[in-house]
């Protein structure tokens, strides 16, 4: 019996994941928060310990045929390492050298976003497309893309941080990278309770629970989203203000990839899709540079998209599969 062992490094939690080539599916996964203080070797430290809790709960006791890391990034891919991250204090810190050491063989390393949207590709229900896109919305913003059947990853890893895009040139709220009026700045997670101050400054309207939260820099996303679904006027006001960020953010991932599918991922995504995906749909008419802008669709692995992609890499490495149709999925797709 073959076995890959996945691993997802988030900006607040890890996942790692044993899963069996034979049943084809991911037969135990573990979740923990990921370290933020500590040495260079805290993170992948962790990781084996998740490892090897999962190893001993399932009795495994075989070789493994790899090992797949999804992780925030930057990244430096000659080094095995993920450097300047913006979400995490921990830079850099080590990933491929001390994981091949302890399982003995090769360690895949690509960005999550990277990672999710090849396994959308060779797992999940991108495979009939030759060019789509995945978009995380979580506590950072990040995309990974196919182009022509080949996976993008630039020189250092790098070359899909759309979270990055200025999607307003005036703004004065600044990305963990340092750069103003990034995407991921204004309505990402971790920006949505500076964002909701913001707002609240030039707020005309009535008081509501949601602006008091707001003027205390207390409004987070779980909030943020109640309060809207309750109908707080302030709380609706700012969740249509990040959706025309995600959908000029959007119209620029079109413009630049040409995407015949956009899979959407991420926590703030997945858990508010009511939210945001009918208004960011209806707003990329008028961003996008076609009329007819590609689908939105939820990611097919849910929350375990980045984890599901890393263990894709192994399954499936892109050299291998470069300019040749990918595997066919087992996963059922609505067309």
């Amino acid at each position: 019996m073959g076995w890959v062992l996945g691993v997802d490094v988030g900006a607040s939690r890890l996942r790692v994941g044993l899963y069996s080539i034979d049943e084809a599916r991911l037969v135990a996964k573990k979740m923990a928060p990921t370290p933020r203080s500590g040495d260079r070797m805290a993170v992948a430290r962790r990781i084996v310990e998740l490892a090897e809790s999962l190893f001993q709960e399932r009795g495994f006791t075989g070789d493994l045929e790899g090992v797949g890391v999804s992780s925030i990034g930057p990244l430096d891919l000659a080094r095995g390492e993920i450097v300047g991250t913006p979400n995490n204090p921990l830079r850099p810190f080590p990933m491929r050298d001390p994981l091949e050491k302890r399982f003995r063989t090769r360690v895949r390393i690509a960005n999550d976003c990277v990672a999710a949207v090849w396994g959308e590709k060779v797992l999940g229900e991108g495979g009939r497309y030759t060019d789509l896109a995945y978009i995380t919305i979580s506590s950072g913003i990040g995309g990974g893309f196919i182009v022509s059947n080949r996976l993008i990853e630039g020189r250092r890893g790098n070359a899909h941080e759309v979270g990055h895009l200025v999607v307003e040139v005036d703004s004065n709220l600044r990305c963990g990278c340092g750069g103003r009026g990034h995407w991921e700045a204004l309505a990402s997670g971790s920006a949505l309770p500076r964002l909701a101050t913001l707002h609240a400054a030039g707020w005309r309207g009535p008081m509501t629970p949601a602006l008091e939260l707001a003027r205390r820099g207390s409004l987070d996303p779980p909030l943020l989203y109640k309060l809207a679904r309750e109908g707080d006027k302030f709380a609706l006001s700012v969740v249509r203000r990040t959706n025309r960020y995600h959908a000029a953010g959007l119209a620029g991932v079109i413009a630049a990839y040409d995407p015949e599918v956009i899979f959407m991922g991420g926590s703030v995504f997945l858990e508010n899709q009511d939210l945001i995906l009918p208004d960011v749909v209806s707003l990329l008419e008028d961003y996008s540079l076609y009329r007819k802008p590609p689908p939105l669709r939820p990611a097919t692995f849910g929350h375990d998209a980045p984890l599901m992609g890393a263990i894709g890499l192994v399954l499936y490495p892109p050299e291998d599969t470069v300019g040749k149709t990918a595997p066919s999925s087992d996963v059922s797709r609505d067309g």
